[in-house]
């Protein structure tokens, strides 16, 4: 049982939207949203940021706040992601040491992998969606204070 909190983004390339071939154990071949674990000294537009970088080799503009989007798994684990959406230039490149395909598909193509059971999760499409319905918040949205002592709020749980 775990309990994960990262970032996603729903990112744009003119009219299509990027998605990468997840490799790693049973989440290898399926489709996924630029994304991945919050690492303990960022906010989650820094994950978000350096995630495309990782996975895409490309610069990306942040232009919304989507939401919190959760995925309580029946065995135990519980997924946070804040998804964001994105573009990068219509010149930029693909390359990356982590997938070895990322691709861009229409948003036609992503209901036919969703169909096909080849996305990693229900969040891939439901935040295209949203995306595609508007439901888009400022970036101000998600907001993050980096301080060097808060001595009011503490994380230790009773075991």
């Amino acid at each position: 049982m775990s309990f994960f909190i990262g970032a996603g983004i729903v990112l744009r390339q003119g009219d299509t939207y990027i998605l990468v071939r997840e490799v790693r154990h049973e989440k290898a071949g399926y489709y996924n949203l630029p994304a991945g674990t919050l690492e303990i000294t960022e906010d989650f537009a820094q994950c978000i940021v350096r995630e495309v970088k990782e996975e895409t080799g490309t610069d990306v503009k942040l232009e919304h706040f989507l939401g919190i989007y959760q995925t309580v798994i029946a065995d135990g684990n519980n997924v946070v992601f804040v998804v964001f959406s994105g573009s990068v230039s219509d010149g930029a490149t693909f390359q990356s040491d982590e997938h070895a395909t990322i691709t861009t598909f229409t948003y036609e193509e992503i209901v036919r992998l969703e169909k096909k059971g080849r996305l990693r999760s229900p969040i891939v499409l439901k935040a295209i969606d949203d995306y595609r319905a508007g439901k888009t918040l400022p970036l101000e949205a998600a907001q993050a204070w980096h301080v060097d002592h808060l001595a009011a709020i503490t994380v230790e749980k009773d075991r």
